[in-house]
């Protein structure tokens, strides 16, 4: 698997570029902790990575064509008083069907691209209306785990991996409907690059993935 400081880099370059282009001041719409729960809409691209050592499976290249999918999280949101500024952190499950070849030709039925991912981000409220609050963040992830599954008559055949760490960059919208209460949308981009999957209960590898995201979401904050 591929680990390097790329992905810290880009997240900490992303906020420090937000805060020195946003230089008006405002304060922000409420302070404190607030819980968010949200689904959203997960398209990510095709995939072919390299396969080797799998049991019943040509080495060679995959074909993986993936469809939109869905994902659903929980988030904790910190706003700080008189502060555009907001922390952010929280899980989400992100799931995305699949139509796998193998070099040969030959179909893996039942494809399903999934993972569990936990975040932390730094949130940059552009300005303030009396409802309505356009922000920008960035962040860190770390996978705790992202698997391509096929299924047939024989069974389900899995390869996964854990532990990487990526980035994500987002750009939203919050709509206020009390001070306790609001919505919240988005549309983020995560990356993680260069990951390596291991047949679960077998030997076989998939190498060299990039599980990049695009997500459209939407979710209700409350504020404690």
């Amino acid at each position: 698997m591929k680990h390097s400081q790329t992905p810290v880099h880009l997240a900490a370059a992303s906020l420090a570029i937000s805060a020195a282009l946003l230089t008006t001041s405002a304060t922000a719409a409420g302070a404190g902790w607030s819980v968010v729960p949200y689904v959203g809409i997960s398209q990510l691209g095709d995939q072919s990575p390299g396969l080797s050592g799998a049991a019943d499976i040509a080495d060679g290249t995959l074909d993986i064509a993936v469809d939109a999918g869905f994902t659903a999280g929980l988030g904790f949101r910190y706003d700080y008083s008189g502060s555009r500024w907001s922390s952010e952190f929280g899980w989400e499950y992100r799931s995305n069907d699949s139509d796998t070849t193998d070099a040969t030709g030959l179909a893996l039925p039942g494809g399903n691209y999934a993972s569990n991912i936990f975040y932390i981000n730094g949130r940059y409220a552009l300005g303030e209306g009396k409802a309505w609050t356009p922000w920008v963040g960035a962040g860190l992830t770390w996978v705790q785990e992202v698997d391509l599954d096929s299924e047939n008559t024989d069974g389900e055949r899995s390869f996964e991996d854990s532990g990487a760490v990526g980035f994500q960059a987002m750009a939203g919208v919050d709509y206020r409907f009390t001070d306790r209460l609001y919505l919240t949308t988005e549309l983020r981009y995560s990356s993680l690059t260069g990951l390596d999957l291991s047949e679960e209960n077998g030997d076989g590898r998939i190498s060299d993935i990039d599980y990049q995201p695009v997500t459209l979401g939407v979710g209700l904050g409350l504020r404690f």
